[in-house]
C-alpha cells in the first residue's frame, strides 16, 4: 500500500513559497482527502531541499511506509458498543458499572479515534496527561486494561509506564480482636449478628447480604456460602474458589436461630421492609455511626474479613484451611489480609533461642577465628 499514486506528495510554486500537496486517508470514506503545507520560502531553498522537507513530513506520518495501514472505517465509541453488547452485557452487575467508570475516562479521549490509531505509544503519553493525575496509578492500570479488552490486543509488558506512587500507601483497615467486641457490644438488633458473623467467617459483605436460612446447617454447624448480592440483586460469588462452607463454632449457630426466630425460610439478613441489605446503608447508618462512637478509625465490612485471616494465621491455622474457609485460591491473597499484631511479633521473637552471647562476655563458640592462625598450625 506504500507505492499508492500521491503518498510520494507534489510540490509546486505559489506567491513566492514552496508548497507541498500529498493524499491522505480518511476513515468512513472511500477517496483520500488532499492535504497541503507550506514548506518555505523559495528564496531560502532550492526545489530538491523543497521536496526532501515534504518527503520528511510524509515520512512523519507513515503513510508512505509497508506497514501503513488504512485506518478503519469504524472508531473506538462504535467499537465500545459493538463491545459492550456482545460481551459486557453477559457479565456481572458490578464488572458492567466498573467497566461504565472506566469509559468516562476512555471514551472523550478515543472515541472518536480510529481503533488502529490507539497505539501503545499514544497511551503511554495519555496516562501522563493531568486529567489521569488525580488517579492512583492502580486505577490508571485498570482503566487501560479495559481499553486493551475493548480494542481486542494487548499493548506489551512494559509498553506502558505508570506514574510510581508519590504517597506512603497505608495498610488497609483491620479490626483487632477488641475493636471487634466493641462494635458487637454496642451494635443493636441484627447488626449485631451481623458484625459478629463478619468477624467469625470472614465473608465478604455481598456475601453475607446474600445468605439464606437454607445456607445455615445448624446440624453440621457449617455456614455455606454460593452466592453474592449485588445491588439487591442475587448473583454468583466473586470467584470460582467463593464457593465455600466455612466451619463455625456451635454458639455461631446458636447466634443465627436466635436472629432468625423461627423462620424458616429468606434472607438471614434483610430491611425492616423485607429487602435485601445494601452495603452503602450499612455503613453509613449503622458501623461508621458506631466506630464514631467508639472513638474507633473508619472502616468498612471488609476489616472483618482482614480481622479474620489475620486470627487464622497467628492461630497457626494449615493455609489450606485458611484458603478454604476464606475463599481464596492463593497464598498471595492471604498474606495480603494478614496483619500480625506487635505482641503477637514480639512472642515470636521469644521463642527464638539466643544466636549470640549477652553484651560484655565472651564465648569460645562465637570467638572469631583467624584463618591465617589455623593454617599454620
Amino acid at each position: 500500500m506504500s507505492r499508492r499514486t500521491g503518498q510520494n506528495g507534489t510540490i509546486e510554486e505559489r506567491n513566492g513559497a514552496w508548497r507541498g500537496r500529498y493524499l491522505i486517508d480518511v476513515p468512513g470514506q472511500m477517496e483520500r482527502q488532499k492535504r497541503s503545507v507550506v514548506l518555505g520560502f523559495k528564496k531560502d531553498m532550492t526545489k530538491s531541499e523543497a521536496k526532501r522537507k515534504l518527503k520528511e513530513i510524509i515520512r512523519q506520518e507513515g503513510i508512505d511506509l509497508p506497514a501503513y495501514v488504512i485506518p478503519s472505517t469504524e472508531n473506538f465509541a462504535q467499537r465500545v458498543q459493538r463491545w459492550e453488547q456482545t460481551y459486557v452485557a453477559k457479565r456481572k452487575p458490578s464488572y458492567r458499572d466498573l467497566i461504565a467508570y472506566h469509559l468516562t475516562y476512555l471514551l472523550p479521549k478515543w472515541g472518536k479515534s480510529p481503533v488502529e490509531v490507539i497505539t501503545a505509544a499514544a497511551v503511554n503519553e495519555w496516562v501522563g496527561e493531568p486529567e489521569l493525575a488525580h488517579l492512583s496509578p492502580t486505577t490508571v492500570k485498570g482503566i487501560v486494561k479495559t481499553l486493551q479488552t475493548a480494542l481486542g490486543k494487548k499493548f506489551g509488558k512494559g509498553a506502558i509506564s505508570y506514574s510510581s506512587k508519590s504517597e506512603v500507601e497505608s495498610d488497609p483497615r483491620c479490626y483487632l480482636v477488641e475493636e471487634v467486641e466493641q462494635i458487637v457490644e454496642a451494635a443493636k438488633g441484627q447488626y449485631k449478628v451481623l458484625f459478629k458473623l463478619a468477624a467469625e467467617i470472614g465473608a465478604r459483605a455481598g456475601e453475607l447480604y446474600a445468605l439464606t436460612v437454607d445456607d445455615l446447617l445448624f446440624q453440621q454447624n457449617v455456614v455455606r456460602i454460593n452466592k453474592s448480592m449485588y445491588r439487591q440483586e442475587v448473583g454468583s460469588p466473586k470467584t470460582r474458589n467463593a464457593t465455600r462452607w466455612v466451619n463455625v463454632k456451635p454458639y455461631v449457630m446458636e447466634m443465627l436461630k436466635d436472629q432468625l426466630n423461627g423462620r424458616k425460610e429468606g434472607l438471614v439478613f434483610q430491611s425492616k421492609r423485607k429487602t435485601p441489605l445494601v452495603n452503602c446503608v450499612v455503613l453509613n447508618k449503622h458501623l461508621h455511626p458506631l466506630l464514631r462512637k467508639l472513638g474507633l478509625e473508619r472502616g468498612g465490612m471488609h476489616g472483618f474479613r482482614h480481622h479474620r485471616v489475620s486470627a487464622l494465621v497467628m492461630a497457626g491455622t494449615p493455609m489450606v484451611v485458611i484458603k478454604k474457609w476464606i475463599g481464596h485460591g492463593s497464598e498471595e491473597m492471604v498474606n495480603r489480609y494478614t496483619h500480625l499484631r506487635p505482641n503477637f511479633m514480639q512472642n515470636e521473637l521469644e521463642r527464638l533461642p539466643d544466636y549470640a552471647p549477652k553484651f560484655g562476655t565472651k564465648s569460645a563458640e562465637f570467638d572469631p577465628v583467624d584463618p591465617r592462625a589455623v593454617a599454620a598450625a
